[in-house]
């Protein structure tokens, strides 16, 4: 079997390139807090691992195990897949990796990876909307948050999109084709991992604004990063969310107090602090590689 996954992070690599190539985000402004600076970076880290674990989990939930050293392999080398121009790369490389290190089909663990960016998304735009609410801000983007969060509840935990799905593949390929869904109880298991990554990113969000900044910030300025990261995602015009995230982000801290330009200045800064969380869940991906390759 051609190992395809490998030029998969060749390309996602080479498309990191020209995005850092092209753009101005590692630009970092003066830090004030070097203490919340490091906490930052350990929630984000942090956040990055719990990503695999819930992974893990999914699969393992879904009856498809793996080990926890595929699982974060698997997330980790192809995390820059997401700055591949069509959105999807990062979902198909995540499953490819999986697909190349166990018995179970591309097509079966492609569907399951989809299921697992579906719940993502979903806790990250209610962490979203709760600290909109927190700071009085839903009529900003109140109807739009709720019909992509009515979409994402119809497809997380109804079977609908699915058997659609199912029926409509069936047509065109002429055959039974069966697309893997997790059951309710299933999704009820793992969604507590994909919460938790949430959350954690979300508290080194808090810390990497509070060590830029000198404005007392109440400690919901963290959940304006699970809005802005899901926003960026299901934005499909831009790679890896570019501009998107930051756009909303720059909005989210105005709403918390801070000026028009120190709120755009470390929304443009948090891309680069979240892609060294990046670097680090890839590094970390190359050694679980390595790592289980000299168990094999």
């Amino acid at each position: 079997m051609i190992s395809w996954h490998k030029y998969f992070v060749y390309l996602s690599l080479f498309f990191l390139a020209v995005f850092l190539f092209k753009t101005d985000y590692l630009k970092i402004p003066a830090v004030i807090s070097p203490q919340y600076l490091i906490l930052s970076f350990l929630f984000l880290f942090s956040g990055f691992i719990g990503n695999a674990f819930s992974w893990h989990r999914l699969l393992k939930a879904s009856k498809n195990p793996v080990s926890i050293k595929v699982c974060i392999s698997s997330v980790g080398l192809s995390i820059f897949g997401k700055y591949i121009p069509g959105k999807f790369w990062l979902i198909m490389g995540r499953a490819a990796h999986v697909a190349e290190n166990s018995a179970y089909s591309l097509g079966r663990v492609s569907a399951l990876s989809l299921n697992a960016q579906f719940i993502s998304l979903w806790f990250g735009l209610v962490l979203g909307t709760f600290g909109l609410f927190i700071l009085g801000g839903l009529y900003l983007w109140g109807w739009i948050i709720l019909v992509l969060w009515l979409v994402l509840t119809a497809v997380v935990f109804s079977s609908f999109f699915n058997n659609a799905g199912e029926k409509f593949l069936s047509f065109i390929l002429k055959k039974e084709i069966a697309i893997p869904k997790l059951t309710l109880m299933e999704t009820i298991t793992v969604a507590p991992w994909f919460a938790i990554s949430w959350l954690l990113w979300a508290a080194g969000f808090y810390f990497f604004v509070c060590a830029l900044s000198l404005s007392g910030m109440p400690i919901s300025v963290g959940l304006g990063f699970p809005l802005a990261g899901t926003l960026g995602i299901m934005a499909v015009f831009a790679p890896g969310g570019l501009g998107a995230r930051e756009g909303v982000a720059a909005a989210y801290l105005c709403l918390a107090g801070l000026g028009l330009q120190e709120a755009t200045t470390i929304a443009v800064a948090s891309r680069a602090w979240f892609l060294s969380g990046e670097a680090f869940i890839f590094l970390l991906g190359w050694f679980s590689k390595k790592a289980h390759r000299k168990i094999q």
